[in-house]
């Protein structure tokens, strides 16, 4: 059983994930970096867990945040290649809120907001 410290990480890398939403907040980027490690210590704990589905959706959100960084660093290195960067950033950031998005659902249904 997932414990509610885990799940209340992940919310709040979520909520981080959700406040990256204009072109300049790639320069927020290095706030990912603790994100990966909520994310790994959450995936930690769900080990237990009888469904796989959600350690591989989590592994798939520290590929995808990772990938967002990389991103974020190619935007300060290479001027010309800027705008590419910011659409790989996004893509990956949401990829990444995505992820986190269905394991949290997953893991505590009661607190599932109903889409409008």
């Amino acid at each position: 059983m997932p414990t509610a410290e885990s799940i209340a990480r992940l919310r709040e890398v979520l909520q981080l994930l959700k406040s990256f939403h204009e072109p300049a907040d790639i320069r927020r980027a290095p706030a990912l970096e603790p994100a990966v490690d909520k994310v790994v210590s959450a995936a930690a704990e769900l080990v237990d867990v009888t469904e796989p589905e959600n350690l591989q959706r989590l592994a798939l959100a520290v590929k995808a945040i990772k990938a967002a960084q990389k991103a974020a660093r190619a935007h300060r290195r290479n001027p010309l290649t800027r705008p590419l960067s910011h659409a790989r950033f996004a893509l990956k950031v949401g990829s990444a809120q995505g992820a986190i998005q269905g394991v949290v659902d997953k893991l505590d249904p009661a607190d599932t907001r109903p889409s409008s």
